[in-house]
């Protein structure tokens, strides 16, 4: 204990309080800026601290600790605010941002500061305290057990979908489908590529989240013409109303934070699956399970424990074996290895400084950037009374901005726009987008871990491992468990209602097939099996474009000569073309009740007008792709944030000069941020090249 005491020293160093400061201070401006992460930002100061402080470890160490370990915190400021998701705030999005239409944003964010806060205490204690004991638990976590950590993921999808089991099923087996694509990361061959070199290393994350979640919302948000929320209290005061109810969570958010934290320490899964998995394991555990998904505040605040307290489990194996936790905490290994210091033991005897530095930074930046936060909240939060064409001049330009820093490749950007167009495909027609998001982040964790389980100890032998039976045990209880409960949920028309009274929600209607009496306050109604009525709508021809897209899979795949290039996309594709052709029958054949799909509807409806609104929209969208194709991309993306703004802003007089605003903020991120700070590569002016014959 004496040695612990005796390793707080750095707490009088100044440097040491200037370093964390100016961490939190670039996290609060970070945070709120779609698509520029926390990681890149350590991974570019990494040269500058090796320059200017390589003989004060501590202080470098610290500065990439705290850009990595409390970036969360902030990150579901765009996701409550601007229905902005990121891949560790997709529950944050889904919950969160239908309480801010209803005008309870401030206090959503002020209960999120406050089990974040929370969840980084217990995150950094779990640390000091876990590493001289999880070496014995770790080191048993193999191939089989990692594995069925992610199948126990894929599970939850029946939850994710409630009602619409199958459809949910269908979605997440796509989705890990869909994560195939790409060279097989065992033998290293090339599946469904289209002899396309960007589509070796697979699909991109970031633009295909981004465009699968956040390109649709921003459409169907801009289509209403409306601010996010109807006119509510957005000041500190109600900050620290929702503080005080965050607080009153404590239980809970231990509970989830410890969850976090164990989840967090094994290698491989990342922070998309743990916000889904906690958010289940929360609902698993609430004695009421019949408003999630509809804008549940203790959904939200089940994610977000576990999200903060997570950073301290993914820095166990960082610290303690060497193996990254998470993208955060590789960046702080490489500043350990620049720094001549080796994870392991060793840091325990040698460098218990640092590692006694990076608790206390979990634990303190938390607790600042949570007053950081809740200071500044309650004036950002007016951001969802402004109209949102006019956020949404800076968000289109930000968004294809984000997705096409991926690889700097004009592939980004049709990623994006192909993951859009499916994104909002299955939003217009009632199909659940979560499953597919969280089938797809897994879907390489399950290939690789699951192959290589069967090839070490045999399919009988991966399933005779205690723990991968307990975890498969555990999870077949849960969906059972929590399939049976959900249904025991209140009437969807009741929900209508509630949210209806509490901010004047605009109604969201359903598919093509359901009447206005049908829309719900989160789009959620559809068809489930009822008497048997012929009916062919352009609803119904949906899935036949899912058995297309999986048969053709299945035909590339069974040409291949090895087992393991084949392995997965050849059994999930045998197991999707029943389930498909079930719900086609069952969707052209059937008419029946209303069920929940859990995901956001449309709130402009699905008739001839929003269709109408829809293709306006889209031929802005593509006049800012072929401009960027011919002048640029970065001049492309200002240009339609000061004219998209102009022609949609309904206000007159001077207040149209607030058209400027869009463009100067994607001005300043491209030119100043991008340009030059990053030196970012703009991808090439592909259709003057072609013209000018280059």
């Amino acid at each position: 204990m004496a040695e612990y005491i005796a390793a707080l020293g750095f707490l009088g160093d100044p440097l040491y309080w200037t370093m964390l400061i100016l961490a939190v201070v670039l996290l609060g401006t970070i945070g709120l800026i779609p698509g520029l992460g926390s990681t890149t930002i350590a991974a570019i100061a990494i040269p500058f601290l090796l320059f200017n402080f390589g003989d004060n470890p501590t202080a470098g160490i610290i500065f990439l600790a705290a850009l990595g370990g409390l970036n969360n915190t902030l990150d579901s400021v765009p996701a409550v605010l601007l229905g902005y998701p990121g891949a560790a705030t997709q529950v944050t999005f889904l919950e969160g941002h239908q309480l801010a239409m209803r005008g309870r944003a401030a206090y959503t964010l002020g209960a999120i500061y406050s089990v974040s806060a929370i969840g980084g205490v217990v995150g950094a204690v779990a640390l000091l305290a876990m590493i001289p004991f999880m070496r014995p638990i770790l080191v048993r976590f193999s191939f089989p057990e990692i594995a069925a950590m992610a199948m126990f993921g894929v599970l939850m999808v029946s939850v994710l979908s409630r009602g619409a089991m199958i459809k949910g099923v269908i979605s997440g087996l796509l989705g890990v489908l869909a994560s195939t694509i790409g060279t097989d990361g065992i033998q290293g061959l090339p599946r469904l590529t289209f002899e396309q070199i960007y589509l070796l290393d697979g699909l991109p994350l970031i633009p295909t989240l981004i465009g699968f979640f956040a390109l649709p919302e921003l459409i169907d948000l801009t289509m209403t013409g409306r601010p996010v929320s109807a006119p509510g209290t957005v000041n500190t005061r109600e900050v620290l109303s929702g503080a005080r109810y965050g607080a009153g969570k404590w239980r809970v958010a231990i509970r989830q934070s410890m969850f976090g934290v164990f989840m967090g320490a094994i290698p491989g899964i990342g922070s998309a699956v743990i916000d889904w998995l906690s958010y289940a394991f929360g609902i698993a555990l609430s004695k009421d399970k019949t408003g999630f998904g509809k804008g549940s505040l203790d959904g939200v605040l089940f994610a977000e424990s576990a999200q903060n307290s997570k950073e301290g489990g993914q820095a166990i194996p960082t610290l303690a074996f060497g193996i990254p936790g998470g993208s955060s905490w590789a960046i702080v290994l490489v500043g350990l290895l620049f720094y001549g210091i080796a994870p392991g033991l060793g840091m325990l005897d040698q460098h218990l400084d640092v590692m006694v530095a990076i608790v206390v930074t979990l634990a303190l930046g938390n607790l600042l950037i949570t007053m950081l936060g809740m200071v500044a909240t309650g004036q950002i939060a007016k951001v969802t009374l402004v109209p949102y064409p006019l956020l949404a001049a800076a968000l289109f330009p930000l968004v294809f901005i984000a997705a096409f820093q991926s690889t700097t490749a004009w592939g980004d950007i049709l990623v994006l726009i192909g993951a859009g167009m499916l994104g909002l495909a299955m939003k217009w027609l009632g199909w659940p987008r979560p499953p597919f998001i969280l089938g797809f982040i897994l879907g390489p964790i399950i290939e690789k871990n699951l192959w290589t389980a069967v090839g070490v100890f045999g399919p009988v032998g991966m399933l005779t491992r205690p723990i991968s039976i307990i975890l498969l045990i555990f999870a077949i209880l849960s969906v059972i468990y929590l399939t049976k409960a959900m249904a025991r949920g209140t009437a969807v028309g009741q929900i209508a209602s509630a949210a209806a009274q509490q901010g004047g929600v605009p109604p969201v209607q359903g598919g093509s097939g359901d009447s206005p009496a049908a829309a719900t306050a989160s789009g959620w109604g559809r068809k489930l099996l009822g008497r048997p009525r012929a009916r062919w709508t352009w609803d119904s021809l949906f899935p036949f474009a899912m058995l297309a897209v999986v048969i053709a899979f299945l035909v590339d795949v069974s040409g291949l000569n090895t087992g393991a290039a084949k392995f997965l996309p050849l059994y999930l594709s045998a197991a999707l073309i029943p389930l498909i052709l079930y719900e086609t029958f069952r969707m052209n054949v059937y008419r029946s009740e209303q069920v929940d799909i859990m995901d956001l509807g449309m709130r402009t409806g699905t008739d001839r007008v929003a269709f109408r609104a829809f293709l306006g929209i889209s031929a802005w969208l593509a006049a800012m792709v072929i401009g960027g194709a011919i002048v640029g991309l970065q001049y492309a993306t200002v240009a339609f944030a000061v004219l998209f703004g102009f022609a949609t802003l309904q206000w007159r007089g001077r207040k149209r000069l607030w058209a400027l605003v869009p463009g100067v903020l994607v001005a300043a991120v491209v030119f100043g941020v991008l340009d030059a700070i990053m030196h970012v590569i703009w991808p090439d002016r592909v259709i003057l090249d072609w013209l000018l014959g280059r």
